[in-house]
């Protein structure tokens, strides 16, 4: 085809001689599949495409494939080679599902080029882009979309050997950027946590959904009594201040920000916006602003969630199956999509919802303060590290220290202020914004005194801190690394705040990426699946009789996995067994 050797198409295993051996003999493949949808649940693989040095590209036709071609697939797929992919996810759910598990070494040059995009400055990230910037190379997509359901043409073989083919030597180019910019155990870490990515999205999670539908109905009786008591008190001063003449209540839009600004003006309340944050301190002296807020979280909670979810309801497993991105953050963190698991509220009428299938349990571990964990690491802050050895709660130490009392005379409320204080001035908040951000997030009132009281004190408690915020604002850095050596840099000069907030929880979401990937070897051998993970928590799902042990190995393998990063400070994961995510 076109005289390129690297485009030599072989698709009949009667033909491997003398490639197969050579082949399985490499020490590393381009691999690419091309399938006859998107959903790796309905859909299936039309061809498998193996690359390697100096041969012929392979290609299986998956719909004539026979027991030996199938075996020669399961033992290159498991083999000692390198597996290289575009987008490895896509690829290894597929073939998962045909019987063909990925095994070993990995190597994505999607993931690769996330992690480069700050150097190479690209938007997309497909294919295509990849080899023109790395190889200079037009790597035509027409056949992308085409239908591999039918007979296949010339042209749809060559396209697809071509895609597995180019991975080889794009590969070698993109190893040269990580290894400039000093992201190759970084790079090895998010390759090594694929599997477990693929595990928990073709997995996916059980949703009780009468329970989910009699949620909704809750929320809908306090959405409608919230409106009611709204349009009562502001629908006719909204109408007034815009000139709605008559007193028909229906014209209040409670959607509308501007209507219901001027409805709190007309009833006297100081506001300028209706953002959250201003609304919060009001509500103590006005229901009014109660009412509202109570509108729109039970609004927002309908509209993002309960009518939404359902929908996402896989017909086939009638499972929920989150979408993954792995490097969803600049920090590294996943984010989550289709539906955002990550987002579901953290209430139990919401949580009591996800549950284990018939005769299995939800094994769910979280880590206890990683981010704060990880601060004090960085630091090398003496108390702090003192108070995690000791497994004193650090959240009722920096309230006596604050407060200026001993720890058995701390109150709830006095350690629900601390973790206000110790969340928020870690990241360097000023006095102002500690104040407003312990109403909003923990729903703690501080004077501005106070907060600045407290900021005082914080500091000289945790001078390690404090040198370090010092030593980060004299240093004029322009980049920052976590400390499994992820970077963010800084195109036109780095905020303090992100400074001091990337390298933590940037470590946080790589040791959880660790514990993934360690799991699922941790886990061989047992009925547990990864069904789900949220920041720092994850969730498995396993058979009755084993969940204990279960629970045992998600615990150890969490700490192991904390304990490659954190080397001064004990790393602690709490592990539950229970029968729906509420109960963690």
């Amino acid at each position: 085809m076109n005289g390129a050797p690297w485009l030599e198409v072989i698709t009949q295993h009667a033909q491997l001689n003398p490639y197969g051996p050579r082949v399985q003999a490499a020490p590393v493949l381009g691999i690419d599949t091309e399938t006859t949808g998107l959903d790796p649940l309905c859909d299936t693989v039309r061809l498998v495409q193996i690359a390697a040095p100096g041969l012929p590209v392979l290609i299986f036709d998956m719909w004539n494939a026979d027991p030996p071609t199938s075996a020669y697939l399961q033992t290159l797929l498991a083999g000692r080679a390198v597996k290289v992919f575009q987008n490895a996810k896509f690829d290894m759910k597929f073939l998962q599902q045909a019987g063909l598990p990925v095994a070993g070494r990995v190597f994505d040059t999607y993931l690769a080029a996330q992690l480069l995009r700050q150097k190479t400055r690209l938007v997309k990230l497909g294919l295509d882009t990849l080899a023109q910037h790395y190889l200079s190379r037009d790597v035509a997509k027409d056949y992308q979309t085409s239908d591999w359901r039918g007979t296949l043409s010339p042209a749809q073989y060559e396209y697809a050997a071509r895609d597995a083919a180019i991975l080889l030597p794009l590969r070698e180019a993109m190893i040269r950027d990580l290894q400039s910019e000093d992201l190759v155990d970084v790079a090895q870490l998010e390759f090594h946590c694929l599997p477990a990515v693929v595990e928990m999205e073709l997995t996916g999670i059980q949703l009780d959904l009468d329970r989910w539908q009699r949620v909704g109905e809750h929320l809908e009786q306090q959405q409608a009594a919230a409106a009611a008591a709204l349009h009562k008190q502001l629908g006719n001063k909204a109408a007034v201040q815009l000139d709605f003449f008559g007193d028909n209540e229906s014209s209040l839009n409670l959607d509308s920000q501007q209507q219901v600004l001027q409805g709190l003006k007309g009833l006297g309340i100081p506001v300028t916006n209706t953002a959250k944050n201003q609304l919060i301190p009001l509500a103590r002296e006005h229901p009014v602003v109660q009412d509202l807020l109570a509108y729109r979280k039970a609004s927002k909670a309908l509209q993002a969630f309960i009518y939404s979810v359902p929908e996402t309801i896989h017909p086939t497993t009638g499972r929920l199956h989150p979408q993954y991105h792995q490097i969803g953050a600049a920090t590294g963190r996943f984010s989550c999509g289709h539906p955002n698991l990550q987002q579901i509220p953290r209430s139990r009428e919401f949580r009591s919802c996800f549950v284990a299938k018939a005769g299995h349990k939800l094994v769910i571990a979280d880590y206890s303060q990683i981010e704060l964990r990880v601060v004090a690491e960085i630091s090398r802050d003496e108390t702090m590290i003192d108070a995690y050895r000791t497994g004193q709660d650090l959240h009722r130490l920096t309230a006596s220290l604050i407060a200026n009392k001993t720890l058995d005379g701390v109150t709830k409320d006095e350690r629900q202020a601390a973790k206000a204080v110790n969340f928020g001035l870690v990241y360097a908040m000023g006095a102002r914004g500690l104040k407003t951000y312990a109403e909003t997030t923990y729903g703690v009132a501080m004077t501005l005194e106070e907060a600045e009281l407290f900021r005082q004190r914080f500091f000289q408690a945790y001078s390690g801190v404090a040198a370090w915020h010092k030593s980060v604002k004299v240093s004029d850095a322009q980049a920052a690394r976590t400390l499994a050596g992820r970077v963010h840099r800084w195109r036109h000069g780095a905020s303090v705040s992100g400074l001091y907030n990337y390298p933590v929880q940037g470590t946080a979401a790589d040791i959880v990426k660790q514990a993934l990937a360690d799991l699922v070897d941790a886990l061989r051998g047992c009925s547990a699946k990864i069904v789900g993970m949220v920041h720092d928590e994850i969730i498995l799902e396993t058979a009755a009789d084993e969940a204990s042990r279960t629970a045992q190995i998600l615990k150890a393998t969490m700490e192991a996995a904390g304990a490659r990063y954190l080397r001064r400070v004990p790393v602690v994961a709490d592990a539950m067994v229970v029968e729906n995510w509420a109960e963690k």
